[in-house]
């Protein structure tokens, strides 16, 4: 794909994403569960090309003129994988507590790779896991 047609479609997912998050219930995106499980394995040339993709919507996100929460990225995430067919990826929620209040942060798995959200998902104590495609 040519340079500004990823672009375009990284900024579409980015608004499809907030969209999902803010205006529609949560369950429209996927299932709930407990975090964790054995994640199917993903071979090494899906998980560099996934990674390629979430990489650029981070580049893309950062710099755009408004802000995306980490849930709407890692949506974003989801759905630009979805649309190269492939599955199995994972939005994992955490919490962790600050002063008084709780903190929340989204972070997107593949296999047992976050591709989204790494750099702050090590502080968070995972709450759930949101997928299209639960296993049992």
């Amino acid at each position: 794909m040519k340079r500004s047609l990823l672009w375009l479609e990284t900024v579409l997912a980015l608004h499809l994403a907030w969209a999902l998050v803010f205006l529609l219930p949560l369950r429209w995106l996927g299932g709930v569960r407990s975090p964790g499980g054995n994640p199917d394995p993903v071979p090494p040339p899906v998980q560099a090309r996934a990674r390629g993709v979430c990489v650029r919507l981070e580049r893309i996100a950062s710099r755009l003129p408004w802000h995306s929460t980490c849930l709407v990225r890692a949506v974003a995430g989801m759905l630009l994988l979805r649309r190269r067919s492939i599955g199995g990826a994972v939005i994992r929620f955490g919490v962790r507590k600050s002063g008084a209040a709780l903190e929340a942060h989204a972070w997107l798995l593949l296999g047992d790779s976050i591709l989204l959200g790494r750099g702050e998902a090590e502080s968070y104590s995972p709450l759930a896991d949101l997928s299209r495609h639960l296993p049992p």
